[in-house]
């Protein structure tokens, strides 16, 4: 019997030294990867990879937790980049915050979204480390643009609000204050019962109901306290944005234009881009899924003639502002705010034509 267990162990031991020299392997060479000074083409070829790990695991979700290993080994948190001679840091940590919220999100359709954000980050990204390989054509450096890029505050994780922390503090507080409520509760209860940890079973099953009815009162009550809120309304997603199912396209072009009075021409940005989208739905030219990206919608849209210009043009700024980050100013959304207006009116006549035609 002691030599078959010998023999077991001795197999898996067997079974096991490779898997650890390759896993030693494996962190010797990332570690290697990430301690050096990585080039420009390297680092978007990473950048690439990583997006396409991203894209397995939305159609994979079995992949997800091997899959953000992969993208945590190619893109460590932090990094040196070579740019022009010169070396730049490059914060990765953003994507580790979105990739780290995905796996403890338990709503299916915020993980999707959490995704679709990182790989809309990662494909802008590339987008701007391709063109700073590509001579300029409009007489600037694109190299300037990747360096303000890779060291902008904007890829760094946005820590708590004042607010966040005050709620955080208040919820622990309440945690504890129920705590010492609960305690006392039962220190009464065994006073007037006379029971404690030397009483016998039945006394101790008395305490342990007479605990449960004293919390369940109590969390009723607390209930009560509350004050009553509307129910929530059932939401469409929309590029991981939830739409209430009775809002419309015009209520989220107003809310935009809201935001871009206020100055927030990024955010004006991304409510005409869904409000465009949720027009087209609302006129049976598309359909809308949680997990499409903004891209698979402008495949969609594109098999409409008279669609296909103003769409691509939109896309293309949603991918430089929202995902680039990049600032927009007062006239480039005057010109985007024209292109909406005009995917709108078309999208208007050809759902009219459509409608005439059956």
């Amino acid at each position: 019997m002691v030599h078959a267990r010998f023999a077991e162990m001795s197999c898996k031991i067997r079974q096991t030294i490779p898997k650890l020299m390759m896993a030693v392997l494996i962190s010797m060479l990332t570690a290697g990867e990430a301690g050096a000074v990585a080039t420009l083409l390297n680092y978007e070829n990473r950048v690439v990879r990583a997006a396409e790990q991203i894209e397995r695991i939305k159609v994979d979700q079995d992949y997800a937790e091997e899959g953000i290993s992969h993208i945590k080994g190619l893109l460590p948190r932090s990094e040196q980049i070579e740019l022009d001679q010169r070396h730049v840091t490059v914060d990765n940590t953003w994507l580790y915050a979105l990739l780290d919220s995905y796996a403890a999100e338990p709503d299916p359709q915020q993980r999707i979204a959490k995704l679709n954000e990182a790989a809309g980050r990662l494909r802008a990204l590339d987008d701007h480390l391709r063109r700073a390989n590509a001579p300029p054509a409009d007489g600037g450096n694109p190299r300037e643009k990747v360096r303000e890029i890779l060291s902008r505050p904007a890829y760094q994780p946005e820590p708590d609000t004042v607010v966040g922390a005050f709620v955080k503090k208040v919820l622990r507080r309440i945690r504890a204050l129920m705590g010492e409520v609960l305690m006392s509760l039962r220190q009464l209860l065994e006073k007037i019962l006379g029971v404690g940890a030397s009483g016998g079973w039945f006394s101790r099953v008395v305490l342990i109901a007479l605990l449960a009815a004293a919390g369940f009162f109590l969390v009723q009550l607390l209930i009560k306290m509350r004050v009553p809120r509307a129910k929530r309304k059932k939401t469409r997603v929309i590029l991981g944005e939830e739409i209430a199912a009775d809002d419309t396209s015009r209520e989220l072009a107003e809310a935009g234009l809201e935001a871009a009075r206020a100055g927030d021409f990024r955010t004006a940005v991304r409510k005409l881009y869904v409000s465009l989208l949720y027009e087209l739905a609302e006129r049976n030219l598309i359909e809308l899924e949680d997990s499409a990206t903004n891209h698979e919608y402008l495949r969609k849209v594109s098999r409409f003639n008279v669609l296909a210009s103003p769409m691509h043009y939109m896309t293309d700024r949603f991918d430089y502002v929202w995902y680039g980050m990049f600032p927009s100013s007062e006239d480039e959304f005057a010109a985007y705010r024209s292109r909406y207006e005009e995917a709108m009116h078309r999208a208007k006549t050809l759902a009219e034509q459509s409608a005439s035609a059956v």
